[in-house]
């Protein structure tokens, strides 16, 4: 057996991370280090790449004995996670080839098994270290509606700006939609631009993949520059860090 289990407060921000992540990836690699655990996943494209940090203090109960990582179907763990409520407390508890899921409000448990991933070989995924000149902070909410707003224009997400603004737009078939979030309206909370007049395009679906967890963190971070990855950093009440690299469109 491992001896490998955690509880954590809020099983809708896991619900919302798991689910975006099955979105474009099908299996996972959940990391528990003694100090806190991390989810990481990547596109079979190399398109998109997640990694979603929790501190141990984030838990009610965290106890790892050592090291630990494993493999779960994003998809699968998706579904069961979609039935968390809103006031549900997340548990899991690992064996050698299983993973027991717990949710409970207080009053009601309720408990499901899933096969850990034993049988595929899994590539690595990286750790990337970019350098970004160009970023910009704003709430969760704000950037969710933004892509709400303008998604359905198209299938593709140009992203601009300069010292006080960050520009989305949509393109598609049907025309183009475009957005505007400043400094001077105080939309955006900060901006540290050192390369004014970007602009960079990226699948908007691989964005939108993300608007649930987007919505429920309480602050993001937008970096991109000319030909490099756009790169999402989303912060949570709990201390959690959520970073998505999506790649830029080669036209």
């Amino acid at each position: 057996m491992l001896d490998l289990s955690f509880t954590a407060p809020d099983a809708r921000v896991w619900s919302h991370v798991i689910e975006a992540t099955g979105k474009f990836s099908e299996s996972g690699v959940l990391i528990l280090k003694s100090d806190a655990l991390y989810i990481k996943a990547i596109d079979p494209s190399r398109t998109a790449m997640m990694e979603f940090y929790i501190p141990r203090e984030a838990f009610e109960s965290y106890e790892p004995v050592a090291e630990k990582t494993v493999y779960l179907s994003m998809e699968d763990l998706s579904k069961i996670l979609r039935s968390a409520g809103k006031a549900d407390k997340l548990s899991m508890s690992f064996s050698e080839d299983s993973v027991r899921i717990e949710f409970s409000d207080g009053i009601v448990t309720r408990m499901f098994k899933m096969p850990l991933r034993l049988e595929i070989t899994h590539e690595e995924i990286p750790s990337l270290e970019l350098e970004y000149p160009n970023k910009y902070v704003l709430g969760g909410d704000i950037l969710h509606e933004a892509l709400a707003s303008i998604e359905k224009m198209g299938d593709v997400l140009r992203v601009g700006g300069d010292e006080s603004t960050l520009v989305l737009k949509s393109v598609g078939d049907l025309g183009e939609a475009e957005i505007v979030l400043s400094l001077e309206k105080g939309v955006l909370r900060e901006a540290d631009v050192k390369h004014p007049g970007f602009e960079a395009s990226y699948s908007i679906d691989y964005l939108s993949y993300m608007k649930k967890p987007i919505k429920s963190s309480d602050e993001a971070v937008v970096m991109a520059d000319n030909d490099l990855p756009i790169c999402l950093e989303l912060r949570f009440p709990s201390g959690s860090k959520l970073i998505y690299y999506v790649a830029p469109r080669t036209e």
